[in-house]
C-alpha cells in the first residue's frame, strides 16, 4: 500500500496544471503533503455526503469490477469507519464544502460559483 499511495502522491503533482479539474481518490488525503499541495495549487471543493448517501449510491449502480473493501467488513461498515477516519482530513484539505446529497445541477452550480469567485495560488 506504501507503494500505491507513492504513486498517487507522484499522479498528483504530475498532472496539477492551472484550469484543470482533478478527481482524487479518497485516500489523497491521508499524507499531510498531499492535502497541503492540493491547497497550495489549487482549489480543493469536498464533495460531503452522509455515510447512508454513499452507501445508497454504491448500492444503485453495482458493478462487477468494483474494487474489494479495503477491510473484508461489510461495505456498510467499511464505509463508515472510513469517512469517520477521514473526515477531519478532507475539510482540512478543502476551500469549500458542497453538499453533495443535492441535484447534480445544484451542485454543479455551487461549484461553478465558487471557482468563479476563488483566488487560489496557480501552479508554477
Amino acid at each position: 500500500m506504501a507503494r500505491f499511495r507513492e504513486l498517487e502522491t507522484l499522479s498528483l503533482k504530475a498532472v496539477t496544471l492551472p484550469n484543470t479539474v482533478i478527481a482524487t481518490g479518497g485516500g489523497i488525503v491521508l499524507a499531510e503533503g498531499n492535502r497541503q499541495f492540493m491547497r497550495e495549487n489549487g482549489v480543493v471543493i469536498y464533495l460531503q455526503a452522509s455515510v447512508s448517501a454513499l452507501i445508497d449510491r454504491l448500492e444503485a449502480y453495482p458493478k462487477a469490477e468494483q474494487r474489494p473493501t479495503l477491510t473484508g467488513k461489510p461495505v456498510r461498515e467499511e464505509v463508515g469507519e472510513v469517512l469517520a477516519q477521514r473526515e477531519a482530513l478532507y475539510r482540512d484539505a478543502a476551500h469549500h464544502i458542497v453538499d453533495a446529497t443535492a441535484s447534480p445541477d445544484r451542485v454543479v452550480e455551487q461549484i461553478m460559483s465558487m471557482l468563479c469567485s476563488a483566488t487560489a495560488t496557480p501552479v508554477s
